[in-house]
């Protein structure tokens, strides 16, 4: 209990303001998963499967975020090979400008 005191302490005033909104976001997703526990038939194309509700809509935000980090993965990677290419040019220009 100690530790929880010290780091209390450690943070700073919008450091306490998180973690409270943290602590009450954990308990309302406690409470929405408690409250949708009832099992949901999901019809998938050659059978079908009985999931709790929570569990469905945990893993559509998972497949929701893999799906949109390898969209993310692919126009980051050109972004980063058009800096590497925009900092080789302005190599060249300043070896350019220093023999002149």
């Amino acid at each position: 209990m100690l530790e929880l005191k010290e780091y209390w302490e450690s943070l700073s005033g919008v450091g306490k303001v998180k973690f409270v909104l943290k602590i009450i976001l954990v308990i309302l997703a406690t409470l929405f998963s408690v409250f949708n526990w009832q099992s949901v038939e999901l019809h998938l194309i050659f059978t079908k499967v009985a999931l709790p509700q929570t569990v469905l809509i945990v893993i559509s935000m998972v497949v929701g975020l893999i799906i949109s980090s390898i969209f993310d993965y692919r126009r980051f990677k050109k972004k980063d090979q058009e800096i590497k290419r925009l900092k080789e040019e302005m190599a060249e220009q300043k070896k350019l400008g220093a023999q002149s």
